[in-house]
Protein backbone atom coordinates (compact mmCIF):
# COMPACT_ATOMS: atom_id res chain seq x y z
CA UNK A 1 0.00 0.00 0.00
CA UNK A 2 1.38 3.41 -1.09
CA UNK A 3 2.63 5.44 2.09
CA UNK A 4 0.02 8.28 0.47
CA UNK A 5 -2.95 5.99 0.81
CA UNK A 6 -1.97 4.96 4.45
CA UNK A 7 -1.90 8.73 5.50
CA UNK A 8 -5.13 9.39 4.08
CA UNK A 9 -6.86 6.27 5.53
CA UNK A 10 -5.36 7.43 8.58
CA UNK A 11 -6.99 10.92 8.15
CA UNK A 12 -9.99 9.76 7.64
CA UNK A 13 -10.00 7.39 10.35
CA UNK A 14 -9.29 9.78 12.98
CA UNK A 15 -12.27 12.44 11.66
CA UNK A 16 -14.40 9.28 11.90
CA UNK A 17 -13.05 8.91 15.81
CA UNK A 18 -13.40 12.38 15.61
CA UNK A 19 -16.83 12.36 15.22
CA UNK A 20 -18.03 9.11 16.99
CA UNK A 21 -19.57 9.07 20.33
CA UNK A 22 -17.84 5.15 21.27
CA UNK A 23 -16.05 3.04 19.47
CA UNK A 24 -16.97 -0.69 19.52
CA UNK A 25 -13.87 -3.30 18.66
CA UNK A 26 -15.51 -6.31 16.98
CA UNK A 27 -14.01 -10.03 15.99
CA UNK A 28 -15.61 -11.21 12.69
CA UNK A 29 -13.50 -14.00 12.33
CA UNK A 30 -15.66 -16.84 12.16
CA UNK A 31 -18.82 -14.88 10.99
CA UNK A 32 -20.03 -15.54 7.26
CA UNK A 33 -20.63 -12.69 4.75
CA UNK A 34 -24.14 -12.61 5.00
CA UNK A 35 -24.26 -11.97 8.79
CA UNK A 36 -21.62 -9.52 9.16
CA UNK A 37 -23.73 -8.00 5.80
CA UNK A 38 -26.70 -8.13 8.45
CA UNK A 39 -25.08 -6.43 11.51
CA UNK A 40 -23.84 -3.85 9.02
CA UNK A 41 -27.36 -3.67 7.60
CA UNK A 42 -28.72 -3.43 11.69
CA UNK A 43 -26.47 -0.90 12.54
CA UNK A 44 -26.64 1.55 9.86
CA UNK A 45 -30.09 2.10 10.77
CA UNK A 46 -29.52 3.61 14.16
CA UNK A 47 -27.05 5.63 11.90
CA UNK A 48 -24.18 4.01 12.47
CA UNK A 49 -20.81 3.40 10.54
CA UNK A 50 -19.15 -0.20 10.48
CA UNK A 51 -15.43 0.01 8.95
CA UNK A 52 -13.45 -3.17 8.73
CA UNK A 53 -9.60 -1.84 9.50
CA UNK A 54 -6.25 -2.81 9.13
CA UNK A 55 -4.74 -2.98 13.13
CA UNK A 56 -1.40 -0.56 12.12
CA UNK A 57 -3.06 2.51 10.59
CA UNK A 58 -6.19 1.93 12.86
CA UNK A 59 -3.60 2.03 16.07
CA UNK A 60 -2.02 4.98 14.40
CA UNK A 61 -5.38 6.91 14.25
CA UNK A 62 -6.54 6.19 17.87
CA UNK A 63 -3.59 6.80 19.53
CA UNK A 64 -3.17 10.22 16.81
CA UNK A 65 -6.57 10.84 18.22
CA UNK A 66 -5.68 10.51 21.82
CA UNK A 67 -7.13 6.86 22.37
CA UNK A 68 -4.74 5.51 25.35
CA UNK A 69 -1.54 3.11 23.39
CA UNK A 70 -3.43 0.35 25.58
CA UNK A 71 -5.98 0.14 22.61
CA UNK A 72 -3.38 -2.04 21.26
CA UNK A 73 -4.24 -5.43 22.69
CA UNK A 74 -7.70 -4.91 21.19
CA UNK A 75 -6.40 -4.68 17.68
CA UNK A 76 -5.11 -8.25 17.10
CA UNK A 77 -6.45 -10.40 14.09
CA UNK A 78 -8.74 -9.06 11.79
CA UNK A 79 -10.72 -6.02 13.81
CA UNK A 80 -14.10 -4.12 12.62
CA UNK A 81 -14.63 -0.80 13.99
CA UNK A 82 -18.19 0.70 14.76
CA UNK A 83 -18.50 4.11 14.87
CA UNK A 84 -21.71 4.99 17.28
CA UNK A 85 -23.25 8.44 16.55
CA UNK A 86 -25.31 10.13 18.74
CA UNK A 87 -26.17 7.84 21.18
CA UNK A 88 -23.09 5.83 22.52
CA UNK A 89 -24.93 2.87 24.15
CA UNK A 90 -27.78 2.42 21.11
CA UNK A 91 -24.88 0.48 18.92
CA UNK A 92 -23.88 -1.70 22.04
CA UNK A 93 -27.21 -3.18 22.11
CA UNK A 94 -27.98 -3.46 18.44
CA UNK A 95 -24.96 -5.79 18.63
CA UNK A 96 -25.83 -7.88 21.78
CA UNK A 97 -28.99 -8.77 19.76
CA UNK A 98 -26.89 -9.89 17.16
CA UNK A 99 -24.49 -11.75 18.59
CA UNK A 100 -27.62 -13.43 20.18
CA UNK A 101 -28.54 -14.71 16.65
CA UNK A 102 -24.76 -15.02 15.12
CA UNK A 103 -22.83 -17.09 18.29
CA UNK A 104 -19.68 -15.91 16.03
CA UNK A 105 -19.62 -12.63 16.50
CA UNK A 106 -17.54 -11.44 19.07
CA UNK A 107 -16.88 -7.75 20.53
CA UNK A 108 -13.25 -7.36 21.81
CA UNK A 109 -13.47 -4.41 23.60
CA UNK A 110 -15.06 -0.50 23.09
CA UNK A 111 -14.14 3.02 24.02
CA UNK A 112 -16.52 4.74 25.34
CA UNK A 113 -16.26 8.49 27.65
CA UNK A 114 -12.83 7.89 27.42
CA UNK A 115 -12.54 4.75 29.35
CA UNK A 116 -11.41 1.99 27.29
CA UNK A 117 -13.29 -1.43 28.40
CA UNK A 118 -12.39 -4.68 27.40
CA UNK A 119 -15.04 -7.33 25.91
CA UNK A 120 -15.91 -8.53 29.57
CA UNK A 121 -17.76 -5.09 30.48
CA UNK A 122 -19.98 -5.14 27.26
CA UNK A 123 -22.85 -6.37 29.07
CA UNK A 124 -22.33 -4.04 31.11
CA UNK A 125 -22.57 -0.80 28.28
CA UNK A 126 -24.98 -2.64 26.91
CA UNK A 127 -27.20 -2.72 29.74
CA UNK A 128 -27.05 1.19 30.42
CA UNK A 129 -29.80 3.66 29.11
CA UNK A 130 -29.99 5.13 26.03
CA UNK A 131 -30.10 8.77 25.34
CA UNK A 132 -33.51 8.49 24.63
CA UNK A 133 -34.42 6.84 28.09
CA UNK A 134 -32.24 9.50 30.45
CA UNK A 135 -34.15 12.12 28.77
CA UNK A 136 -37.24 10.13 29.55
CA UNK A 137 -36.04 9.65 32.87
CA UNK A 138 -35.26 12.85 33.77
CA UNK A 139 -38.77 14.46 32.58
CA UNK A 140 -40.23 11.83 34.69
CA UNK A 141 -38.32 13.02 37.75
CA UNK A 142 -39.17 16.48 36.45
CA UNK A 143 -42.61 15.70 35.70
CA UNK A 144 -43.64 15.08 39.37
CA UNK A 145 -43.07 18.04 41.21
CA UNK A 146 -44.10 20.19 38.60
CA UNK A 147 -46.99 18.33 38.47
CA UNK A 148 -47.58 18.83 42.51
CA UNK A 149 -47.02 22.86 41.61
CA UNK A 150 -49.58 22.97 39.30
CA UNK A 151 -51.82 20.60 41.24
CA UNK A 152 -51.29 23.19 44.11
CA UNK A 153 -51.98 26.29 41.91
CA UNK A 154 -55.07 25.12 40.55
CA UNK A 155 -56.30 24.73 44.49
CA UNK A 156 -55.56 28.10 45.09
CA UNK A 157 -56.73 29.59 41.57
CA UNK A 158 -59.99 27.72 42.65
CA UNK A 159 -60.03 28.94 46.32
CA UNK A 160 -59.51 32.60 44.95
CA UNK A 161 -62.69 32.28 42.47
CA UNK A 162 -64.73 30.80 44.95
CA UNK A 163 -63.89 34.17 47.42
CA UNK A 164 -64.38 36.35 45.04
CA UNK A 165 -67.91 34.91 43.80
CA UNK A 166 -68.53 34.96 47.40
CA UNK A 167 -68.09 38.39 48.09
CA UNK A 168 -69.37 39.50 44.36
CA UNK A 169 -72.80 38.56 45.55
CA UNK A 170 -72.19 39.57 49.14
CA UNK A 171 -73.86 42.84 50.11
CA UNK A 172 -72.13 45.68 51.14
CA UNK A 173 -72.58 46.09 54.55
CA UNK A 174 -72.53 42.37 55.38
CA UNK A 175 -69.97 40.13 57.58
CA UNK A 176 -66.61 39.22 56.01
CA UNK A 177 -66.92 35.49 54.24
CA UNK A 178 -64.81 32.96 56.09
CA UNK A 179 -62.09 31.45 53.81
CA UNK A 180 -62.79 27.64 52.84
CA UNK A 181 -60.88 25.04 55.40
CA UNK A 182 -57.94 23.68 53.27
CA UNK A 183 -58.59 19.66 53.46
CA UNK A 184 -56.92 17.87 56.43
CA UNK A 185 -53.41 15.78 55.39
CA UNK A 186 -53.76 12.27 55.06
Amino acid sequence: MPKQVKVDAVAGLKDKIGRASALYFIDFTKLGANDFNTLRRKLGESKVTVRVVKNRLALRALTESGVPADIEKLLTGPTSLVFAGDDPVAPARTIREQMRKMVALKVKGAYLDQVLYPADRFDFIAALPTKTELRGQVVGVLEGPIWGLVMSLDGLLSELVWVLDQVKDRPPDAAPVPAPEAPAAA
